[in-house]
């Protein structure tokens, strides 16, 4: 890989008049030094150049954006009142612990595969409202048994 060998260049300041070191991935642009007040004369000086270009003036003054605001208003009302995200669909008594989200920060892909079943045990647990595992293992097969039913197109026996 090649590099180039940037020799350091000094420079005057355009608003002060010190020298200073030209960044050298700046290289010609880079015509004020890094004390605050530069900076500022710098950014009063871009910004004159951007308003001086001529369409700013035609497109941008008090009045036609004062109408321009009120005309997109019109176009989508309501706006500020529209959720960013969609409604909490879980339970607001769930609350995740920190020492449960620090162990799944370090889970892999291949230990998130077997997850599944955890995944199905605890969704019965909390549709029963149990948490013993002879319950919820009768629910799960319960559930078995309906769904192998229902891919069958034949009804589902009550067994509870």
């Amino acid at each position: 890989m090649k590099t180039k060998n940037h020799q350091i260049t000094t420079r005057h300041c355009a608003h002060c008049g010190q020298l200073f070191s030209v960044n050298p991935r700046l290289g010609k642009r880079h015509r004020y030094c890094s004390e605050p007040e530069c900076a500022r004369a710098s950014h009063r000086a871009s910004h004159k150049k951007w308003q001086d270009q001529g369409d700013y003036k035609l497109h941008y003054t008090s009045e036609d954006n004062v109408e321009r605001v009120r005309s997109w208003r019109q176009r989508h009302p309501e706006y500020w009142k529209r959720t960013r995200r969609p409604k909490r669909l879980m339970n607001a008594k769930f609350a995740l612990t920190k020492d449960f989200s620090s162990i799944l920060r370090y889970v892999a892909l291949q230990d998130s595969i077997d997850t599944r079943l955890a995944l199905e045990i605890g969704i019965i647990s909390r549709l029963c409202g149990v948490a013993l595992q002879d319950t919820i293992a009768k629910e799960i097969r319960r559930l078995i048994i309906r769904g192998h039913a229902i891919l069958r197109n034949k009804p589902a026996t009550a067994s509870r």
